[in-house]
Order: structure tokens, then C-alpha cells, then sequence
């Protein structure tokens, strides 16, 4: 009288629990081959000698093998206003640690012993004094560690 394990099987939209097991298996071994560093990440199959890579428009790879792309999120920081902000850095090189009042969105700082940009791993909006501003405008801004000002090729701080 007891129902035999192959109608239970059977019973699952999804189809036995054997499938969904090695479905499952399948999705693992495909996602612990993705990283999210492009030196990582292994090149897929050879396009064809005409195809171009509708990134860089070169030959010889596809878009998602392209060492001009950038994995997701980065460059991306913690804080995504317009105005400047506080932002906490580590270096990953060297591990110094700083602070800054000097941090803007999706941009980074020049590490002053290793000299690579490193991205805050934590920005706020910086808290506005009662009446006026008083940070200190005759403290000279480092304009060659501001990436903003290397960016934009001029003292970011000038007024338009």
C-alpha cells in the first residue's frame, strides 16, 4: 500500500532529487571557476581570426576575457555623493592605514610609500560646522596625491 519513492521523485516540479543534486553540483563547479580579478580569470575558447572584442576592438579575444575590463564593482567606493567626504584607506602592499577629509566618490588616494591608488574601504559625508567653515585654507592641499586633481589636470579646489 505504500507509495513507492519513484511517485515522490516524480512529484517535484523540478524533477528527482538526484537531478537537482547534480544540477546543483554543476552550478558549483561552474561558479568556483569565475574570480573577480581579470589576471584570474581563465580565457575561454579562441574567437574567430576575424572577430573583433566589442571592448577594446582588438582581435584575438572575447569581451569577457578583454584585459581592458574591469571586474564588477570596481572602482566603485562606499560613498557615491558629489561633494568631497571622509574616507578611511589601507594600503593592500604595504597596510599602512590613513584618514582623509579629502576623499570623493570612486576615486582613490596615492599610498605615499608604495605610490599605487588605493580606494577607501569607508567614506561618510563630512559634518558641517555651526556658522562658518573653518578648515584650515592656508594648510597646502596635496595636489600630487589628489587624484581628483590629477583627473581633472588642475587644482580640483579652484573656483569655476
Amino acid at each position: 500500500q505504500a507509495l513507492s519513492s519513484s511517485v515522490y521523485k516524480s512529484a517535484s516540479p523540478y524533477g528527482s532529487v538526484n537531478n537537482i543534486a547534480d544540477g546543483l553540483n554543476s552550478l558549483t563547479e561552474h561558479f568556483s571557476d569565475l574570480t573577480l580579478t581579470s589576471e584570474a580569470r581563465k580565457p575561454s575558447k579562441r574567437p574567430p581570426p576575424n572577430y573583433l572584442c566589442h571592448l577594446c576592438f582588438n582581435k584575438g579575444h572575447y569581451i569577457k576575457d578583454c584585459p581592458q575590463a574591469r571586474p564588477k564593482g570596481e572602482g566603485l567606493t562606499p560613498y557615491q555623493g558629489k561633494k568631497r567626504c571622509f574616507g578611511e584607506y589601507k594600503c593592500p602592499k604595504c597596510k599602512r592605514k590613513w584618514m582623509s577629509g579629502n576623499s570623493w566618490a570612486n576615486m582613490g588616494q596615492e599610498c605615499i610609500k608604495c605610490h599605487i591608488n588605493v580606494y577607501p574601504h569607508k567614506q561618510r559625508p563630512l559634518e558641517k560646522p555651526d556658522g562658518l567653515d573653518v578648515s584650515d585654507q592656508s594648510k597646502e592641499h596635496p595636489q600630487h596625491l589628489c587624484e581628483k586633481c590629477k583627473v581633472l589636470g588642475y587644482y580640483c579646489r579652484r573656483v569655476q
